[in-house]
Order: C-alpha cells, then structure tokens, then sequence
C-alpha cells in the first residue's frame, strides 16, 4: 500500500473538517426553520416559489430536482398552514399554479433573518480577509470538482 503523503493527510483532514461544518450547519438551519413551524425542505420550496412569483408543481419538482408526488405533500402541507395558495390555470385544468400568501412572505423574512444570525455564529471572530481568502479557495475547490465540459 502506497504511503500517504502529508499533502494527502492535510486534504483528508481539511475535506473531513469541511463535511463536519457542513453537517453542522444543516442541522443547525434545520432548528432554526423548524422554529418556525416548518421543515427545511417546506422552506426551500416556499423561497422558491417566492422567488419566481408563480409556478406550476411540474416546474417546482425540476427546480427541486425531486418527484412531482413529493412536491404535492410539501405543497398540500404548505397550503394547509396558509402560507401558498394554488390556483387552478385557465388553459390547463390539469394544472395549478402556485403562489406564496403574505403569511409566507413574513415567514420567509423571518426565516432569512434567523439564517442571516446562523451564519454570523459561524464566522464570529473571523476577519473579512480571512473570509475573502476562503471564498477563494472554495471557488477553486468547486470548479475543480464540478462537472468538466466536453470540447
């Protein structure tokens, strides 16, 4: 077996440390938004639908990357909490489109300031050069670990 390199033990160890703050932060978000009554996926669906002010279930599943079934749950449970509104579109009967209420619209402001106050905990005490120098290096680990084009 061939040894590894300090260079290789540091990657492993920093790639380690990079998924453990990750980790901690999903599951520290996830508190916050369920503060508010609701899961982390119910909220990324609502900041979706916020953001394109009406869309059809079919559209949110591809935004989502998940089931058209699984997105009408989250929505049926969204619509029953009063924070999305379906209405049914006038050429296609099939079709609903959806739209955030302004109940969902508050809850989204309030959702963004807590997250806002989550990721102020997570760089307390760091420098803004220090937080320049790692958004560098994590844009250069992002393009070399994203997907290569073929010519």
């Amino acid at each position: 077996m061939k040894k590894e390199t300090a260079r290789q033990k540091k990657i492993a160890e920093l790639m380690h440390l990079f998924l453990y703050t990750n980790r901690l932060h999903r599951s520290r978000m996830e508190d916050k938004i369920a503060s508010l009554g609701i899961h982390g996926s119910q909220h990324h669906t609502l900041a979706i639908i916020a953001a394109n002010k009406s869309l059809c279930q079919r559209d949110i599943a591809q935004q989502l990357d998940i089931s058209s079934a699984a997105v009408a749950v989250t929505l049926t449970k969204l619509e029953n909490a009063g924070l999305i509104t379906k209405t049914q579109s006038f050429d296609d009967a099939r079709m609903n489109h959806v739209t955030i209420t302004d109940k969902g619209s508050a809850l989204l402001k309030a959702s963004r300031r807590l997250l806002d106050e989550l990721d102020e905990d997570f760089f307390n005490g760091i420098t803004d050069e220090e937080i320049e120098a790692m958004s560098a290096t994590l844009k250069k680990v992002s393009e070399n670990a994203a997907p290569k084009k073929a010519d």
